[in-house]
Order: C-alpha cells, then structure tokens, then sequence
C-alpha cells in the first residue's frame, strides 16, 4: 500500500514540473500585468461611486448607533490622491446643530500610499462651526457619549497587562504620523451657549507652513471682546509641538466661562508650552517639553481673599513612561520667581497603586523663598525681610493598597536665619496682650482680650493640671518637645484617611491649631494650610513665642462650647467654678470636647448622664496620663466616667436633636 501511494505521489510531481516547464511565462505575466491594470482602471473610474456607497453606509451606522443626524453634500476626488467633502452636518436628533462645515479637503502623499501607507500632505477647512447649547439637562453633544449597542449583554472583560512605554510610543507615532505637512484653516468659530451665557472664539485663519503658524483670534464672551494671538510650531517628524498664546492688545489673557461657572477669573499675560516625544528605548518613552507662565493673575475667595499674582513660573520637564510606571525626571526643572528646584514624581498603577514625591533642595538664600511666595496668597508674611540660608528635603511615598506603608520626612532646615523685619502681620504679638477675634465661616462673632484686662483670661498657672495635662493627652502629647510639627501624627492621619477613603482625621498640633485661631482663623482658603506650617515653623524655630505662653493662649481661645471660650469661660458653663478647681472627670470631660465643641449635647443622653462611648475615652486618656505620670494611681483608681453639670449647660443638655451619636468620632489608638 505504501508503495503504492509513493508512486502516486511521484507521479503527481512529475505531471506538475512537466507543466511548469511548458508554460509561457513571459505571455502568462503580460495577461497578469494587463488584468491587474484593468483592475486599477475600473478601480480608480469607479471609487467615486465606490467611496461614496461605503460613506453612505458608514453614516448610516453612525446615526444608528448614537441616534444622531450626520449629513454630507458631496465627496469627490480631487486628481489622483486628493479628496473633498462639503456641506458637512452633525446634530442630535431633533436637536440644535452642533456641527457645520462647509467644505474639507484633504490630499495624500501618493507614493506613500503606493506602499500602502496613508499621508496627508494638505488639509484644508473652510467656513466651519461648532455650537455646544445647554440648556438646564438638555444639550446637543452628549448624544455622542450615548452609544447604542445592539448586543443584550455587556462583553466581559478581562484584566489586560499595560506596557506603557509601548503604548505611549504608539499614541505618539499614530497622531504626528497623521499630521498633515500643510494645514489651511478658514473662518473657523466655536460658540458655547449656557443657559444663555454665551462664548464665541473666531479664527479667521489659520496657515501652518514649513511647521510654523501664527494666527489672530478673538473671543466675545457676552458680547465683551477679547483679542489674542497664538503661535508657534509642529514639527511631525521630530514629534515636536511648539504653542504660545498672548495678548493681541494691552489686556491680559482671560480665560472666559470660569467666572459664570465658579466665580472665578484667571488671566496671565503669555503662556507657552512645547513637547518633543521622538524618545524611545526598549524599557522607556521619554517626552521633554518646557511649560511657562508669565504675569498669572488669580481671584477666587477659595483661594484667596485678594487677588494673587504670579510674576513667573516654568517647568523644563523630563516625563518618562516606563513598562508600569509614569514619573517626572529628577532631570526636570521648576522655576518659581526666584526659587528653582528639582521634583521628582512617581507613579505606577499596577499592580498595586503607588505615589511617591522627592524634593531636595540644597541651600538657598532665605529671601528667595518669601520674594518667591505669590502675592495675595500669604497675606499676614508679604512685606517679612529675612537673612541667612535655608535648605528643604522632603521624601514622601505610599502604596495606596498598603496604606501603613506610608514613608513622610519633611525639613526645612534654617542656616544663620534670622528675621528682620515683619510683615503684614507682627508674628511675635503673642507674648503681648492682644485683641482676639473668633470666627465663624468667615463672619466675627466675638472679640475679647487675651490679658489680664479680661476677667476670664487665667495665667497658665491659674488652670487645673488636671486640665492641662488632659489636653495635652488628647491634642498633642508633644507640643514641649517638638517644633511645631509631628511627622508621624502625619503618617498616621494619611494612613486612616486613606484607609476611610475620606478625610477622617487631621493631623495638626497645638501649635498649628493656636496659629489657625491667632492668625488665620478668618480666611480658610486652599493657601491657609501652607501659610499655617510656614508661620509655625517661622515661631517655633526661632522663638518668637514661648511654649508656656503659647499653651497659655491656647488655653483662652480655644472654643469649649457654643460661643464659649477660653477655659475659664468653660468651667464656668459647665460646672459654675473656676478653671483652677477642675477635677479630673471634669477635665477628661472638657477635652474631650473641643474636637466639635458645638455639640457638647450629644455627650449626654435624655438623662442628662454621659453616654456610654464616652467612657473608652475617659480610661484611655486616663491610661495614658497614668504612664505619663500627669496624675497618681490614686486618681486613675478613683476616676469614674460621671460628671455634675451645673452651669448654663445644665439647662440645654436635656434637649433631644436628630443628630446621631455615630456622628462623634474618637481615636483610641493614636499618639498625637
């Protein structure tokens, strides 16, 4: 049997190699050449019509799938590799339009597209506009994020590896790749309506030669009239963009629609940004650019009650994307006025979520630093004269999956510092007698003096040690040794913020709480914590303040209860005695309100006794002071979780309220 499928087999060759031999090859390729070019022929007769079918049905589709309205007037060639399409429209159905066009016209390099690869040498756009309208609910452009899908189910998807450096390296092929050498762009106007607020930005032209463009835009924004120019260059080949924006007349830049949607305006004079991404190796895609801004203006009362002003800011930026991983190069350059540093920024996604931030910055003059700092942002520090050096490291890392991983060290380091001269506000005016005023959301609701002048005001050593020592327990065990900031408190309010998926804990000290209330209680702005740590280290580290004195005023400001403040003030309120003669029960009672001192009520129930939850508190805190030995194993012994109000409280902690106890929150477990 095999040998006979073997001679089969041979057979079968040799009819094969016989026919080979007698085929005229030169006539069969002639036949081949000559079908091939008819092909074309017909092929390139016919692909108007051709083109126009396929458009036809890929518009079709496209209404289909987001139920919109897409129309063409024509499409036809152009000589052998260029197109145009006019009369272009686009709108939901039964909606405003949101697009028009009044021709496109678009050509291809012909002798890439014979390797079949597709070019563009020159595009062009004539008469063409864009209408966003929105209406409360209703606009005519969601529809576009509206896909109707004919499938009953959705498809699953699984969980796919990224390479980012690859994936990045192709975005950036794919998009310069399909840049056009010669862009010419004709009466081109975007208008956005809201609720009848309306925008018009107008391009008359816009002509893109030899890589470089310049054109004249204006923009109306309720009929008001902006003028500017945009300039700049797009090299496709070297993955390079050039862009910069400025005033056409004397005016600054404004950006429109932020003041009728947030109140807020942001204007600058220039600003400018270039990108060169044609960086590839096999572990990572590098893209350099540089950014600037120059003569930023900012006015928005959350960040600041005042307009704050930028002379200059510019990155000179190295961005790299790795396989996992996306981070800005220590490499980078930020110039801030007259301060400049390195940052460096990690970030990988997968497969565990992690985020760290370095800086070091080597010694420096300290006036840089307050010269560098906006104006309008750090109020009570514009004006402060300072000599010496100063040198600041910060390393910062967490693994958002692993919250306790968590590494924070900050320091600002001082080198013959010194201050000569305030600022707006007199940093030492604690160690006098002074106004104090209390705020409420931004309105004052008291002022009284922190002094002898004020028969509530007690010296530190009028107040209960039991007191004293309880505050220090519940707020900040540390305030005599450290400088005004715990770092590991910090961690540790990172950690559980994290952990909650919310802000669940703060991390400040007295100091930085007694700063808060002395100097920024007013303003509570996105700039209020930075100027906060600046002023307490500028106190702490130079000894505007004594801790004895700063404990003091702490002590007669901080709010004990509604409109209640000062500890006096509180004695008196609750139990109708002096502050000197607080016991322990009372003490523990008394911090363990001034986390939410309005709601002192809630402490007790219907008859008028402490609720439950308050008793881990007492034993916790009374544990504590124990091993710190702030009270005696007598007074551990002896404490019991009850109190006597007597005061005016007595009077409203009967009143019932909806709010529910889970409302209060206590840390057991944290050293402050």
């Amino acid at each position: 049997m095999i040998e006979k499928n073997l001679k089969f087999f041979n057979q079968l060759i040799h009819w094969i190699l016989n026919f080979i031999h007698h085929i005229n090859w030169k006539k069969t390729i002639w036949i081949a050449s000559g079908m091939i070019a008819v092909f074309v022929i017909l092929l390139f007769l016919l692909r108007g019509p051709i083109v126009n079918a396929l458009l036809a049905k890929k518009i079709d589709g496209f209404n289909k799938t987001y139920q919109g309205n897409l129309q063409i007037g024509n499409f036809s060639f152009k000589g052998i590799a260029a197109a145009e399409i006019t009369n272009i429209s686009l709108s939901p159905k039964d909606g405003d339009t949101l697009l028009k066009v009044e021709a496109v016209y678009a050509k291809i390099n012909f002798w890439k597209l014979l390797l079949f690869s597709v070019s563009l040498t020159d595009f062009e756009l004539k008469n063409a506009s864009i209408s966003l309208v929105k209406t409360d609910s209703l606009n005519n452009y969601k529809f576009l994020l509206n896909q109707k899908s004919d499938k009953d189910s959705p498809e699953e998807t699984t969980a796919t590896t990224h390479d980012f450096a690859a994936e990045i390296n192709r975005l950036l092929n794919a998009v310069f790749y399909k840049i056009p050498t010669n862009i010419r762009i004709q009466n081109f106007i975007i208008s956005a309506k809201t609720n009848g607020h309306m925008i018009v930005m107008k391009l008359p032209e816009l002509f893109v030669t030899e890589h470089t463009f310049k054109s004249f835009v204006t923009l109306s924004e309720q009929g008001e009239l902006m003028q500017w120019m945009v300039e700049g260059l797009i090299a496709p080949t070297e993955k390079t963009v050039q862009v910069k924006l400025y005033s056409a007349d004397t005016n600054k830049v404004r950006l429109p629609y932020l003041a009728y949607k947030w109140k807020c305006m942001l204007s600058f004079d220039t600003i400018q940004f270039s990108f060169n991404g044609n960086k590839m190796s096999s572990e990572k895609t590098t893209i350099n650019g540089f950014s600037s801004v120059s003569g930023l203006l900012i006015n928005h009362a959350r960040v600041s009650t005042s307009d704050v002003f930028l002379n200059n800011a510019s990155i000179d930026y190295q961005f790299n994307a790795g396989k996992d991983y996306f981070e800005l190069d220590s490499a980078s350059l930020v110039v801030f006025n007259k301060l400049n540093f390195h940052p460096y920024l990690y970030y990988r996604p997968n497969p565990s979520r992690q985020f760290a931030l370095r800086l070091h910055k080597e010694k420096f003059p300290s006036q840089d630093l307050f010269e560098s700092l906006p104006k309008g942002l750090f109020l009570n520090l514009e004006g402060i004269q300072t000599t010496g050096e100063l040198a600041y490291d910060l390393d910062f890392f967490v693994d958002i999956d692993n919250p306790d991983s968590i590494v924070f060290a900050s320091d600002l380091k001082r080198f013959n510092f010194r201050i000569t001269k305030n600022g707006a506000t007199n940093l030492s005016k604690m160690n006098e007698d002074f106004l104090y005023t209390a705020y409420e959301k931004g309105e004052a609701v008291r002022s009284f003096i922190i002094g002898p002048e004020n028969p509530n005001f007690k010296r530190i050593d009028e107040i209960s040690p039991y007191l004293k020592n309880s505050v220090l327990i519940s707020e900040d065990c540390a305030f005599f040794w450290h400088r005004g900031f715990l770092p590991e408190s910090f961690k540790e309010s990172i950690t559980k913020n994290i952990k909650a998926k919310r802000f669940a804990r703060g991390g400040s000290t007295i100091s930085m709480q007694l700063v808060k209330n002395v100097f920024l209680n007013r303003n509570k702005t996105v700039a209020r914590k930075l100027e906060e740590a600046l002023i307490v280290w500028l106190i702490e580290n130079n000894g505007l303040t004594t801790k004895e004195r700063m404990f003091e005023v702490y002590l007669n400001i901080i709010e004990w209860g509604p409109m209640i403040y000062g500890a006096n003030e509180a004695a008196r309120f609750y139990f109708n005695k002096d502050a000197a003669k607080l016991t322990l029960a009372e003490s523990l009672f008394l911090s363990s309100m001034i986390p939410h001192p309005k709601w002192f009520r809630y402490s007790f129930d219907e008859s008028g006794n402490l609720k439950p939850y308050l008793t881990d508190y007492y034993y916790f805190a009374a544990n504590r002071m124990l091993k710190k030995e702030m009270i005696s194993q007598e007074d551990f012994d002896n404490l019991l979780p009850q109190i006597n109000v007597k005061g005016p409280a007595k009077a409203l902690i009967l009143k019932t309220d909806s709010l529910p106890e889970t409302a209060i929150e206590y840390n057991f477990n944290s050293e402050k």
